[in-house]
């Protein structure tokens, strides 16, 4: 029988995945998870994207039971607030537009040159008024990314893992031991002599790293010089005195960085995540709090490197979540990429040995994409023409990385096609998703447009689509977003 050993170390919602996920494809194989229970885990509010629905799915997790224990809310889009100077807030809609995308696309391009912002229009009526679709008993399922409270959501998963069989472990790793060609043969934990062993080992451990730095050199590959932001605090509000909930997350640009608020059920989750080359933590809370209105008190602050380790597996060890990569908070990548990471490990667990390891290249090859991609979804939120303050002004001089800088030079010649975002199947964000943000931002060609609509002779065909589709929308029955919670939360 083909049965490993999988040690899993750390507890956080990346360990917890990742135990989760190879147990769910490897019914055999004994996990086993070991964390100290002293340790706490990174947020007070956290997003998702679609990939938790993946997950979610794969796992075989209710959306029902997550309401009752997770305290999750629908996240139908972002609002992104003053990140230009010349075009309105808009919504990046994760539910999409529904509409029809050839090899040109031609709906967007007719919202582009009449001046229309297609996800604010697409998504504003319901979501400004706090409301989502209504489909009776299915009305939670057709979401496919969440807002949650992330410790109410790691001991959910906790309580899941277990009935799945997977051990765990209440302990401090003291020490790693190596065989002679560098792969790991067991962890000792605690003072004592009490030892674990295992075929394969996650480093689920966040920023301190702590087993795959005890193997694998420091190769972190830094985004510092295209995106500005390396510090944040954090620090949880009240609920809306209304009652409401609002189903998106909210991402303000403030002078410094951005503040984003997550809400859950009982609490609302924010940050403000800002550059310290302009702004101290003393300066971060003031500013926060005159924005509030009252004087926030960071739960947490953070200093961060945004980037990626390019050595995430090596030996019999391999690095997810925190301990891989973390690209800033914008988008909410974290979570998305472990998901992505655990299915990629999963790919080559069964058949990995000391002498079958040409799959770790392959792992690289595919994650280094995954980051290129993130890298590039996040910097286009900062091509902007703010420079009102020290720290957008530097930004406009900011290095652009080289897929963006391509993508902004093409799209300065045609509208977006689907070729254009480079893709293992991995990626987090597609066309789509990169197409919304280039307009909210105001980066795309409305000239170019206008050439390609009469030239495909598309104009009327378009409209027609857009105005089918606006009418489907209008007449869709909503139902209030808490209401609906607390309906599901007390049943």
């Amino acid at each position: 029988m083909n049965r490993k050993k999988i040690v899993v170390i750390g507890s956080g919602t990346a360990g917890l995945v990742t135990a989760l996920t190879i147990k769910n494809y490897f019914k055999n194989y004994e996990v086993t998870v070991v964390s100290s229970s002293k340790k706490g885990i990174v947020g007070v509010g956290e997003g998702s994207t679609e990939h938790w629905r993946h997950f979610q799915d794969a796992i075989g997790i209710n959306v029902h039971d997550m309401i009752k224990n997770a305290d999750i809310t629908h996240k139908y889009g972002i609002r992104y607030e003053n990140w230009t100077n010349h075009t309105p807030d808009y919504f990046h809609s994760v539910g999409g537009t529904g509409l029809s995308a050839g090899t040109f696309w031609g709906g967007y391009a007719h919202a582009l040159e009449n001046d229309w912002l297609l996800t604010s229009a697409f998504s504003w009526r319901g979501l400004v008024e706090n409301k989502i679709i209504d489909a009776g008993d299915k009305t939670h399922f057709g979401t496919n990314q969440y807002h949650f409270d992330t410790f109410k959501l790691n001991a959910f998963l906790t309580n899941i893992a277990k009935e799945r069989k997977i051990h765990f472990i209440d302990a401090d790793v003291n020490d790693v031991s190596v065989d002679e060609y560098g792969f790991i043969q067991h962890i000792k934990i605690d003072s004592s002599e009490d030892v674990i062993d295992g075929d394969f080992f996650i480093d689920a451990t966040g920023f301190s790293r702590e087993i795959l730095s005890k193997i694998s050199e420091n190769d972190f590959v830094s985004y510092r010089r295209y995106l500005p932001c390396d510090s944040a605090i954090a620090f949880p509000t009240a609920s809306d005195e209304s009652g409401q909930i609002r189903p998106y997350t909210r991402a303000r640009a403030l002078k410094n960085g951005w503040m984003w608020e997550i809400p859950t059920q009982k609490r609302r989750g924010n940050g403000y995540v800002f550059s310290s080359d302009f702004c101290s933590v003393d300066e971060a809370v003031k500013e926060a709090s005159e924005i509030h209105g009252f004087e926030v008190e960071p739960a947490k602050v953070l200093d961060f490197k945004s980037g990626y380790f390019a050595t995430t597996w090596k030996n019999n060890c391999v690095a997810v979540g925190l301990a891989a990569s973390f690209v800033e908070p914008l988008e909410a990548t974290s979570i998305s990429t472990t998901i992505q990471q655990a299915r990629l490990i999963c790919s080559y667990l069964p058949t990995f040995s000391r002498e079958r390891t040409y799959g770790i290249k392959e792992y690289h090859r595919i994650m280094d994409s995954i980051m290129e991609n993130i890298l590039c979804m996040i910097s286009l939120h900062y091509v902007s023409d703010r420079n009102d303050t020290p720290m957008w002004a530097e930004q406009q001089k900011a290095e652009k990385p080289p897929l963006l800088q391509h993508l902004l030079e093409l799209w300065n010649t045609r509208c977006p096609e689907h070729h254009d975002i480079p893709s293992t199947g991995f990626e987090l964000f597609g066309p789509a998703h990169l197409w919304h943000v280039a307009q909210g931002q105001g980066v795309l060609n409305k000239e170019v447009a206008s050439i390609q609509l009469e030239a495909y002779n598309s104009r009327e065909s378009s409209r027609k689509n857009i105005s089918q589709i606006s009418s489907e929308l209008i007449n869709q029955k909503l139902v209030d977003h808490a209401e609906a919670l607390r309906k599901t939360a007390n049943s």
